[in-house]
């Protein structure tokens, strides 16, 4: 009989691209959040993480404009981040579960099978600007997709994060300036490649 080998927790986020990472801990959030149940006594507080998230995220856009200060603030924030997320996935190595559990959580598994399915871009059905301020975004849905990461920018600016979505149902940008026009893209969150392509962008003008 063939021994089957452990689950084992991947650390593999802390290789990923900046904007990427924070599409990651926004995950881990957001399924750690509906999933408490299952693991229950988080050594990081998940108000801590996402306190840490919020400084790491908001460091990250200041960097994108800033100077050397500011790319400094975001390198230590990043790390703080990074250490968080390390401390809750030896504690979920910790709990011994089942390799669907552990994906519960938000963190990937380390796997040597390739037959996870790949995904592909989703598509934007529309843009609702009917509320001052906000732009809902409408989407398709993603074959193997966990959630849905989005980011908007105006025509001049740099993409800026939008959070991760579990679903593709009241997406909603806030905050934004009326009168400004706004591009939105968004990824699927899963399968082999980790991340999705980004979509093709949308743009409408705020109210």
């Amino acid at each position: 009989m063939k021994r089957l080998q452990p689950v084992q927790v991947s650390l593999a986020f802390a290789r990923l691209k900046k904007n990427d990472f924070n599409g990651f801990a926004l995950l881990v959030i957001v399924c750690l959040g509906k999933n408490v149940i299952l693991f229950p006594n988080l050594p990081v507080t998940l108000i801590a993480l996402e306190a840490y998230q919020k400084v790491f995220q908001a460091s990250l856009n200041a960097s994108a404009i800033g100077g050397p200060p500011d790319t400094q603030a975001m390198k230590e924030a990043y790390a703080d981040l990074v250490l968080a997320l390390r401390v809750i996935a030896a504690y979920i190595q910790s709990l011994n579960l089942s390799a669907a559990q552990v994906l519960l959580s938000g963190y990937d598994v380390i796997t040597y099978s390739r037959s996870s399915i790949a995904l592909v871009a989703p598509m934007i059905t529309g843009l609702d600007n009917s509320l001052t301020t906000q732009l809902g975004v409408w989407l398709q849905s993603v074959p193997g997709a966990k959630a849905y990461h989005v980011q908007y920018c105006t025509a001049a600016g740099v993409w800026l994060d939008a959070g991760i979505w579990p679903n593709t149902k009241n997406i909603v940008l806030t905050d934004l300036l009326p009168g400004t026009v706004y591009g939105v893209r968004v990824r699927g969150i899963g399968g082999a490649s980790r991340y999705g392509p980004w979509s093709a962008v949308v743009s409408l003008m705020c109210t």
